[in-house]
């Protein structure tokens, strides 16, 4: 609770934090998938190279996102809940993916998509653990 009596979402002050820490760490990748998919598709092994420029859109896309919910007065559980179900899709796209190319790919784009993946997941469980713990936020009761 504000000092102002204001009811606040519990938690909020980190998952700001969770929540900035993941539009940095997709901004990175969404950049370097949009400026160096040539690259990339080289050391991963990973041939479609317009699929890494869409990756990298679409990164920016979900950068922008993340910035507009940390930036609000109230951290809306709803839109973390968004979000969190759009990490878990990207972890469990990243399954599939090594799945479907694993043994195409080089051992650093295998370790790449492991590495990304469980970043994105520990993402997803700081913001899973939000979203259930400010389930109530906004239904007229009390948030402890």
């Amino acid at each position: 609770m504000k000092p102002n009596g204001a009811i606040t979402p519990a938690g909020e002050s980190l998952i700001r934090k969770v929540l900035l820490t993941n539009a940095v760490s997709s901004g990175a990748c969404g950049l370097l998938l949009l400026f160096f998919a040539g690259y990339v598709s080289d050391w991963t092994g990973l041939g479609n190279k317009s699929a890494l420029v869409e990756t990298g859109v679409f990164l920016l896309v979900f950068v922008a996102f993340l910035v507009w919910t940390a930036s609000r007065r109230v951290v809306s559980p709803t839109a973390v809940l968004i979000i969190t179900v759009l990490d878990f899709l990207w972890v469990i796209g990243s399954a599939l993916l090594l799945g479907d190319q694993g043994t195409t790919m080089t051992v650093f784009g295998v370790l790449a998509v492991i590495l990304v993946a469980a970043v994105v997941g520990v993402f997803g469980i700081f913001e899973a653990v939000y979203c259930w713990r400010n389930r109530a936020f906004g239904r007229g009761q009390t948030i402890r």
